[in-house]
């Protein structure tokens, strides 16, 4: 096969698929939740971790094992088993959790025993110290409360679950990127061609929900910006935006300069994810004018109603799938036109994250917010579970009028599926940061090493996935490389991922457009 017919090969290799079921993306994406859920318990109640000594290598491979590698077995050799690696994860959990449990329980009968075979004079001193204990426990959970009730928005540079959550829809891309061009990558988890779902499909869509989560912080860090006048933060948009739009204009260079491999019925001809990355912050800011009058996530789904009228009444959809190529625009209608779905996921995970990143989550509608600064984590989790009901509602609805859910024109479908997916992730991994990271503000080791070095550099990560895929395919025939070796090539990919981001993070370098 010469290079002109293999290039031919990898592009029919991507194309012409119609996605699996939603139960098997969600057993692939569980198993980075229950990852995260078995290193908290480990962290939490046994020493296999020793972040105490600050052993970086040790904690690092162990981390690698405990949230890598189930994620790399998911969606490649174990992918017909991914529900039952879930359930391992959870009873490893659950063993962990009981063991410790148990332990504590007999701790305490040991130190009751004591106490009784013990004279009154040693009582009355043990139930003094317990005593002071606990009253120095009560003054420092005063003081705590006390603290918090002064936190500043800007004092709270992350919260645990939203780290977690970003870094692990990150490692599924970087993972998904290069794995589907291999054959241990099932062709069912690929990008769909036309309708249908797909776990590439939903990590394009979470990309773009991630990034509009923590594009609420300049909101709530100046309320004021968004009244200040267009001119100015339409320039500032655009100087934000210009760094990405070159890279995708690199990226269009080299592909064409190295004759790779292009799936034009993904994006178009010339169109790529990068410029619809670019593009957000200036309509964004356009939106921003609006605001006054209507919340984030209403003008997002309104835009997004508005768009599928405009597929189903007035021809567009017919157009994205049919029309011929013959200019410009035609030639990029995919990315063109999917690009007010993005848009629309974008500005409801905005409204969002005004919910999330504050530490009340009322924060951003109070109307005297300096003394609204207690952390609500329950509260939020009511919030976000309310919010999970309204947008799997608005799914439902979609697929009951007949709306098939599709990447590649961006629909109203898609655009539900997209944010009640996300949103639900994002509940449960506040659920597991109540459950185990209770006390977030503190001064301690909550999130393993991987998890907060991909969250601090998630664009220099997405950046290096990208050239690392452009260097394997360019050097080897992926087609051709049995599953063995093609989990070899992505463990080593992934380490190698990682390990960079970690010694960014250690360093305090930030890769910030």
């Amino acid at each position: 096969m010469d290079e002109v017919e293999y290039k031919k090969a990898k592009e029919d290799w991507v194309t012409g698929h119609e996605g699996g079921s939603m139960w098997e993306i969600y057993s692939i994406s569980f198993v980075l939740l229950n990852s995260f859920v078995l290193w908290s318990a480990a962290a939490k109640y046994t020493k296999i971790f020793d972040y105490a000594s600050n052993n970086i290598i040790s904690n690092f491979l162990l981390e690698y094992m405990f949230l890598i590698i189930p994620s790399l077995l998911s969606c490649t050799l174990l992918v017909d088993f991914a529900f039952y690696l879930n359930v391992i994860l959870l009873i490893l959990t659950f063993v962990i959790i009981n063991t410790s449990s148990m332990k504590s329980t007999s701790d305490e009968k040991k130190k009751k025993k004591n106490r009784w075979e013990s004279d009154s004079d040693e009582e009355e001193i043990i139930e003094l110290s317990i005593n002071e204990d606990k009253l120095d426990d009560k003054n420092l959970a005063g003081a705590d409360s006390k603290s918090t009730e002064k936190i500043n928005i800007d004092d709270i540079r992350r919260k645990p679950f939203l780290s977690a959550f970003r870094s692990s829809m990150m490692i599924l891309t970087c993972l998904s990127i290069l794995a589907v061009d291999f054959p241990i990558f099932p062709r069912r988890l690929a990008k769909t061609e036309t309708y249908g779902t797909s776990l590439m499909d939903l990590g394009v869509g979470s990309f773009v929900f991630s990034s509009g989560i923590v594009a609420a912080r300049p909101f709530l860090k100046k309320p004021e910006n968004r009244f200040k006048p267009l001119r100015g933060q339409l320039l500032r948009a655009v100087r934000q935006a210009l760094p990405i739009l070159i890279l995708g204009f690199i990226r269009l260079m080299m592909v064409k300069g190295v004759d790779y491999q292009e799936h034009a019925s993904e994006y178009g001809v010339h169109w790529n994810f990068f410029f619809t990355l670019g593009f957000l912050p200036i309509f964004v800011t356009i939106c921003r004018t609006l605001h006054k009058y209507i919340r984030f996530s209403i003008l997002g789904l309104s835009i997004a109603i508005l768009y599928q009228i405009v597929l189903n009444r007035l021809g567009l959809e017919d157009y994205i799938l049919y029309a011929h190529r013959t200019d410009l625009i035609s030639s990029n209608k995919e990315g063109i036109c999917s690009f007010w779905g993005y848009l629309s996921v974008f500005l409801v995970a905005l409204d969002i994250g005004h919910y999330i990143l504050p530490v009340d989550p009322y924060y951003a509608i109070r109307q005297n917010r300096q003394n609204k600064k207690k952390p609500k984590p329950q509260k939020l989790a009511m919030i976000l579970f309310s919010w999970v009901i309204l947008l799997w509602l608005g799914f439902m609805l979609c697929i009951a009028l007949r709306i098939p859910v599709s990447r590649r024109i961006a629909n109203l479908s898609y655009v539900f599926w997209v944010i009640a997916s996300n949103t639900t992730f994002l509940l449960l991994f506040q659920v597991a940061e109540i459950t185990f990271l209770e006390e977030y503000w503190k001064n301690e080791r909550n999130l393993p090493m991987i998890i907060e070095a991909v969250n601090s550099n998630g664009l220099a990560v997405f950046l290096l996935a990208n050239l690392l895929t452009g260097l394997v395919n360019l050097s080897i025939r992926t087609l051709f490389v049995n599953d063995s070796l093609a989990g070899c090539i992505l463990a080593g990919y992934m380490f190698i991922i990682v390990v960079i981001a970690v010694w960014f993070n250690i360093n305090n370098w930030k890769f910030k457009l």
